[in-house]
């Protein structure tokens, strides 16, 4: 069983997110908000890839992305 890397959201955070995922521009920022909301919830990537008709690979590289740049991060570059 692999394990599950798992974001600590504050509060400020997960709103932040949750808006993000909401009014977004982009579909492909909406998409990272929901990754890393879901990911928070301790699901499995490859449970959060399902979902989100992604690979449980791009899931792991938006939570990497997540925790060494924040919410600015998910935004296209």
């Amino acid at each position: 069983m692999g394990r599950v890397n798992t974001p600590i959201l504050s509060d400020s955070t997960k709103l932040a997110l949750e808006q993000g995922l909401r009014t977004g521009k982009a579909h492909t920022f909406r998409t990272r908000c929901q990754v890393i909301l879901l990911k928070s919830t301790e699901r499995k990537s490859k449970e959060v890839g399902e979902s989100t008709a992604m690979t449980y690979v791009s899931v792991n590289s938006i939570v990497k992305r997540y925790k060494d740049f924040g919410i600015d991060g998910l935004r296209t570059q």
